[in-house]
């Protein structure tokens, strides 16, 4: 957050920043955390800092508007997307869903192929169902979870927070 921000570059701590604004130790811990504080507070913090005070003011309400839609999410839809593991936005998301969709199709060319020629044992033909079955099952989980993030709106959100481009790989294009 700001606020968290200026005051490490200040090279304060928490309790010091306190005594210097005359506010709490529990009020600064708050307002780093995202809480929302008075008005007195945050002018008093303001001035600390030699920043405006509506500026502070819209990065409160910022991060309350973002967590707050964040709250309305179904769980398995945060996990899935807000997990941090990866970042990856709708476009990401539909490729993987395609390649789903081709090693789905690859594994059952391979049972086919198997079922004709008989030229491999017969579990590989069993685990080539599988396989497709699985990969199937995963495309499957990758629409679902595109269509629910469409639905909530998910992907204008993501936007602001994705990194930068990882090799190409997912985050913002610059």
């Amino acid at each position: 957050m700001l606020i968290k921000e200026l005051r490490q570059k200040r090279l304060l701590s928490q309790e010091q920043l306190a005594e210097l604004c005359g506010l709490s130790l529990r009020t600064i811990q708050r307002v780093e955390s995202g809480h929302r504080i008075g008005f007195t507070s945050l002018r008093a913090l303001a001035a600390e800092f030699n920043v405006n005070v509506e500026s502070l003011e819209q990065e409160l309400y910022a991060m309350e508007k973002v967590s707050n839609e964040f709250k309305e999410l179904p769980l398995w839809l945060k996990l899935y997307i807000g997990s941090g593991w990866f970042s990856a936005n709708r476009e990401e998301f539909k490729k993987i869903e395609l390649f789903y969709l081709i090693l789905s199709v690859c594994f059952l060319a391979f049972w086919g192929i198997n079922s004709i020629v008989d030229f491999v044992p017969a579990p590989a033909g069993t685990v080539a169902v599988l396989g497709s079955f699985c990969t199937l099952a995963g495309a499957y989980n990758v629409s679902v979870t595109i269509r629910t993030a469409d639905r909530y709106d998910v992907w204008s959100r993501l936007e602001a927070t994705l990194p930068k481009s990882f090799f190409g790989f997912g985050g913002r294009k610059r």
